[in-house]
């Protein structure tokens, strides 16, 4: 017998999906404030946290009414299979954030010289009063970091702390990191030393920079770096391709533009020699003598 039928309609479906539609706004925000809203980033992944909360709330809520629509025949799967989607928008980006926090090197703070990393000196300012301490890691932790990552190490150039002060300062500008640190080279050891500071592109977590450049030997000059965050007992691998891209930079900065760093410490010099004025010439000593002879 002909006749019409009404399906009911599962409202567990649509919570799901309605739970799913406001886990994206909200997992949106955390990003917002992260990057833009000048907050502490541990405020950010709390919001982040609870748009995964609710993805996940809206999966469970849709494998409720799964059975419902299966068995029951009521009407819901086209907002079910939107609760699914549109919680993986959110989801996702958080397994693969899992995915890297289990497999990466646990560390927040490298460098490339271990047994005796540059330190922090103005960078302290850039902390907040729940930001990592910048102090020197452990013996324990600096000897596993030299196990994690074998090709973090000091390296040697052969050219004068002058020149590679030069090379040190284009790259960092070329970087647009905040200098917090310039010291030229000093008198007492030979060094010269450089702190700044700069945030992460996508992200915007915080991070900052020490360099040190030591005399090697006659014109050799061996470059130390170290990079930590200042939030987080994780880097994810942010310090280490730091290190890593700003040497490269350095080293491909003086393989095309050696020759010109060293017209222009020349050039350095010849205004200094300019300010200091001429030299004063001694006076002959026999001149009294022979006037009053």
């Amino acid at each position: 017998m002909a006749g019409i039928y009404k399906f009911k309609t599962s409202r567990l479906a649509h919570r799901a999906l309605w739970f799913a539609r406001l886990s994206i706004p909200v997992a949106i925000l955390s990003f917002l404030l992260m990057r833009f809203g000048g907050l502490h980033p541990s405020i950010a992944l709390y919001c982040f946290a609870a748009s995964v909360c609710l993805a996940l709330l809206s999966i469970l809520t849709s494998w409720v009414a799964f059975h419902a629509i299966w068995f029951d025949g009521q009407k819901g799967g086209r907002a079910l299979w939107g609760a699914f989607l549109r919680s993986l928008v959110v989801l996702l980006p958080s397994l693969v954030f899992g995915y890297f926090y289990f497999t990466l090197p646990p560390f927040s703070d490298l460098s490339t010289n271990p047994l005796d990393p540059p330190e922090f000196v103005a960078a302290w300012q850039m902390r907040g009063d729940s930001d990592n301490a910048l102090s020197v890691a452990s013996l324990d932790m600096r000897e596993r970091q030299a196990l994690a990552y074998p090709a973090l190490k000091s390296q040697s150039y052969a050219q004068s702390v002058a020149l590679m002060q030069l090379a040190v300062a284009d790259e960092l500008a070329k970087n647009e990191w905040q200098i917090l640190r310039a010291e030229e080279q000093k008198e007492e050891d030979g060094s010269a030393y450089y702190e700044a500071y700069t945030r992460s592109v996508f992200t915007g977590l915080r991070y900052v920079v020490s360099i040190r450049l030591s005399p090697a030997g006659e014109d050799e000059t061996r470059l130390d770096m170290r990079s930590a965050s200042l939030w987080g007992p994780r880097d994810f691998g942010m310090n280490a391709r730091r290190i890593l891209g700003f040497i490269a930079g350095i080293e491909s900065r003086l393989d095309t533009n050696a020759q010109r760093y060293e017209l222009k410490l020349e050039e350095i010099e010849r205004l200094r020699r300019l300010q200091r004025g001429p030299i004063p010439r001694p006076k002959p000593e026999n001149l009294g003598q022979s006037a009053t002879g």
